[in-house]
This record gives C-alpha cells, sequence and structure tokens, in this order.
C-alpha cells in the first residue's frame, strides 16, 4: 500500500516530464503486442519517478520501485553500493529507445527496456537501460538496470 501510494505520488510529479516525452522516442515490440498509450506514460512516469528519487539521493524510495522478485534478490544495502555512485549525473537522463517485450523466454509477461543517456553539451556523461515489468496492478516494477558512468 505504501509503494503503490509514494508511486502515486511520484508519477503525479512526473506527469509534466512525460506528458511530451512519448512522442519521437524510437519504440520497438518483441512479440505479438501493441502496448498501449496509458502503458507507456506509465511506463515513462515510473522511469521518471526513479529518476528523481535517484537525483534527490533518496535510494529507499528508488529501491521500492524494484520488483518483489528484484528485492529478494538485492537488499537494500547492495542495491545502494550499485547505484548510489551514480545517482545523480547533474544533467537530465534523456531517454532514446522504449523495446516492448512480450511473452519471451527471458522475460516472462509484458516488460519494457528503456535505454537512456546523460549529456552535458557535446559531453556523453553516461547511459544505461531499465527493464520494467507489467505487474498484475498495471504498475511497472523496476526488473533490472545497468547504468555506466563515463565521468571520470
Amino acid at each position: 500500500m505504501i509503494r503503490k501510494t509514494l508511486c502515486a505520488a511520484l508519477l503525479a510529479l512526473a506527469a509534466v516530464t512525460v506528458a511530451h516525452a512519448q512522442d519521437g522516442i524510437d519504440q520497438r515490440i518483441v512479440g505479438e503486442f501493441t502496448p498501449s498509450r496509458d502503458m507507456t506514460s506509465a511506463a515513462l512516469g515510473a522511469t521518471a519517478a526513479f529518476w528523481a528519487a535517484l537525483d534527490r539521493g533518496d535510494l529507499a524510495i528508488a529501491y521500492g520501485l524494484a520488483t518483489p522478485a528484484l528485492r529478494r534478490a538485492v537488499t537494500m544495502e547492495q542495491f545502494a553500493a550499485a547505484v548510489g555512485p551514480t545517482a545523480d549525473f547533474g544533467a537530465p537522463r534523456r531517454v532514446l529507445r522504449l523495446t516492448w517485450y512480450h511473452e519471451q523466454p527471458d522475460y516472462p509477461g509484458t516488460v519494457l527496456a528503456v535505454d537512456w543517456q546523460v549529456s552535458e553539451g557535446e559531453t556523453l556523461l553516461g547511459g544505461g537501460y531499465l527493464i520494467w515489468q507489467l505487474q498484475a496492478d498495471g504498475t511497472f516494477g523496476l526488473l533490472r538496470l545497468d547504468t555506466t558512468d563515463l565521468r571520470e
């Protein structure tokens, strides 16, 4: 219940960013599936909420957006150690591509890969991907993430 309330609050804060984010993003689909505009908005909202939590240094909120499977596999301390050093790039991240997977061997159900990067001027600071899994309640939970920090 707390997770849903926090997600709803963070998604409300991210609505302005997400409203215009869908247009112009490369979307791909693997499997027989057509994502609705509402699903795409919800996934981009979860992405914006996750990044906002990282940028504020609120790793507990970011961890709370993870799927139950990820939380069983990775403790909050392990998550913080892995994500903390690259939490705030000091510049906005940009979504490059959305790839939807539906009922694939490696990803049962509906899963979305969000490829992103962050730049400052012409300098690429980092990038990576987030893997979101559609949950039974219609929200998206973080299933996997990868970040490359090029600042050093």
